[in-house]
């Protein structure tokens, strides 16, 4: 029982902190975003912020850190209290720490803001989602069935850049940049981010099934 309690404190914790990084991280890259913004141009850079797949991401670790802490008995709470939607969480804070440590670090000339904020949405918030997965989140109970739901919001992202690009020739990263690239390579691109995504969610099922195998029980 005490280590129950310990285990049940220690993930609060985690959770919570998690929860605060992440909203101040959001919170700081909106204003460096849109501070120099006014009327329509500030609605523009409202809707390009919201965009990005590292906000979406970020946003939604969010709701899954603080949801089944302050609400766990609505609808949301009860959701990501699930294995499956902590682990599909788990692949997207991933997959976005990834892609930027491998292709969308930018060198010299950036304010120290601007690397902070970058640093806290793409390192510090996968880092603590991953933890708290491999530390808090009953494992044995993800289905295959996971990697498939998992690639829905990579899809709809997809498809909502493209879209969004096409009327206002603003695009969220250089490798899906239409303009730059052509529809043909930015499909391509699109193609290997899925692919990306699916890997993840399988080497997280094989995690969970192995990880529960070594332990002998299902953590709480």
């Amino acid at each position: 029982m005490a280590l129950a309690v310990g285990t049940t404190h220690g993930r609060s914790i985690l959770r919570i902190a998690a929860a605060g990084i992440g909203m101040f991280g959001l919170g700081l890259q909106f204003w460096l975003g849109v501070r120099h913004q006014h009327g329509p141009d500030l609605i523009q850079a409202t809707i390009n912020f919201f965009s990005t797949f590292t906000v979406l991401t970020n946003a939604l670790a969010v709701c899954a850190m603080l949801a089944p802490q302050v609400a766990p008995r609505t609808g949301v709470g009860r959701l990501f209290s699930r294995p499956s939607a902590r682990t599909i969480c788990t692949g997207y804070m991933l997959v976005t720490g990834a892609v930027y440590l491998l292709f969308l670090r930018e060198g010299r000339g950036r304010e120290t803001w601007d690397v902070f904020a970058d640093q806290m949405l793409h390192y510090v918030t996968p880092v603590l989602f991953a933890t708290d997965w491999l530390v808090f989140v009953r494992k044995g109970g993800v289905p295959p069935a996971m990697i498939g739901a998992s690639l829905v919001l990579p899809i709809g992202y997809g498809i909502w850049t493209l879209l969004h690009g096409a009327v206002t020739k603003w695009y969220p990263y250089p490798f899906l940049d239409v303009t730059q690239l052509g529809l043909v390579r930015v499909l391509a691109n699109l193609g290997a981010l899925l692919a990306l995504f699916a890997a993840v969610a399988l080497a997280l099922v094989i995690a969970d099934r192995k990880i529960e195998r070594w332990t002998g029980c299902r953590r709480i």
